[in-house]
């Protein structure tokens, strides 16, 4: 890697790009695939800006499921291109007692950390009544399977999954056809949460909106079918299937948005 990109990896999260940077070297080094700890939405446009200067290795990212906004990166060539049962992750279940009280995505995950767990070893958390599922890195699975037995006041049992193996219950959605003028992010944005496209351009400018979990502040950006539209303080939209052109010369659309 040249000087000019190893300046190209620099971001203001340095210990974060310096271990990225490290996984792609070991990956040219031993041709090997190499894995990073879970990265939030955030800190996932630092690792593909990161990620780009290695122009020997192809980069990916995965996080347990498709709604997940948390992942872990790979760092592979072609050849071993990894698939998504290939990422070291597992799921842990955690269930409350018959008596317990409430608990909070909060609650769990402090719990968690509580165990002296690093936060980038925990992926996404989906909580439901009396229950969650907890994507976790293969290496403290096992550790945090014997050792959490309790979640704020409440006693839990755990039980490890496969990542393919756990039951997570479907998001409510909606889904809406509509049609809009082209594929502009600042048009989808304003047709799926049904706001001007001002306000959506304002909102895409001020970097509260990601595509497919990475943020994005170009409000003129292209929208492929099968990106999900992240929308801070409005929620999540996907776009899909396109369905045709009107008369109009309009676009039809039908956007799925999780409620």
């Amino acid at each position: 890697m040249s000087a000019g990109q190893e300046k190209n990896c620099k971001a203001e999260n340095k210990i974060l790009i310096a271990s990225i940077c490290d996984r792609a070297r070991l990956c040219e080094k031993k041709h090997e695939n190499t894995f990073t700890d879970f990265c939030s939405p955030t800190e996932m446009e630092d690792v593909y800006n990161a990620a780009s200067a290695f122009r020997e290795v192809k980069f990916k990212a995965f996080g347990g499921n498709e709604n997940c906004e948390r992942r872990v990166g790979c760092f592979y060539y072609e050849y071993t291109e990894p698939s998504e049962s290939d990422f070291p992750l597992k799921a842990i279940k955690i269930t409350n007692n018959k008596f317990s009280t409430e608990v909070s995505h909060r609650d769990y995950l402090g719990s968690v950390l509580g165990l002296g767990i690093d936060r980038a070893k925990v992926g996404d958390i989906f909580v439901f009544d009396g229950s969650a599922i907890m994507f976790i890195k293969n290496e403290i699975a096992e550790y945090v399977n014997t050792n959490l037995e309790r979640v704020g006041k409440n006693t839990v049992k755990t039980q490890l999954y496969d990542i393919f193996n756990c039951d997570i219950p479907d998001a409510k959605t909606e889904d809406k056809r509509i049609t809009v003028s082209s594929l502009r992010l600042d048009t989808l944005v304003g047709a799926a949460f049904n706001i001007s496209r001002g306000k959506a351009r304002n909102l895409i400018v001020g970097e509260k909106v990601a595509v497919d979990w990475i943020r994005v502040t170009n409000p003129s950006k292209n929208i492929n079918e099968g990106s999900m539209l992240s929308v801070r303080g409005f929620g999540r939209a996907k776009l899909m299937e396109l369905t045709g052109v009107t008369k109009k010369e309009r676009i039809a659309v039908v956007m799925r948005k999780f409620i």
